[in-house]
């Protein structure tokens, strides 16, 4: 997952898309789910409490610059099964908008992914 949000998130910027922090939570807890099915199995409904929680760290640890690239390049990451139909635009505007944070917030990325699966991890669903 954090390979996946680290590459959707590091080349085009937008004001298409949504700047409303709510809409970037539904995005990103969202592909939180279907990237989770993916690598656990089960239903989507099955990680909403690890996808609640991994999505409020991310946006209480970030400004909203950092979150709302988060939350489109999470939509660039799943490709088809996202909410935005263009996602290869979502996943630039990430790129584009992540490229343009100052090196010192960038370098904090990894971090705040870190940090967020670490607190929500006992919350994921047991894959067999």
């Amino acid at each position: 997952m954090i390979a996946s949000l680290i590459a959707s998130v590091l080349a085009v910027s937008s004001t298409e898309f949504s700047n409303d922090p709510e809409q970037h939570s539904v995005w990103m807890q969202q592909a939180c789910r279907i990237q989770q099915v993916g690598y656990g199995g089960g239903e989507p409904d099955d990680y909403t409490a690890f996808c609640v929680c991994f999505d409020d760290s991310l946006r209480e640890q970030t400004s909203p610059a950092v979150y709302r690239a988060f939350a489109l390049g999470s939509q660039g990451a799943i490709r088809e099964q996202g909410m935005i139909e263009d996602w290869e635009a979502a996943r630039d505007a990430a790129a584009s908008e992540a490229g343009a944070m100052d090196p010192a917030i960038q370098a904090q990325f990894t971090s705040y992914l870190q940090t967020a699966l670490t607190g929500c991890v006992s919350l994921a669903y047991p894959s067999e």
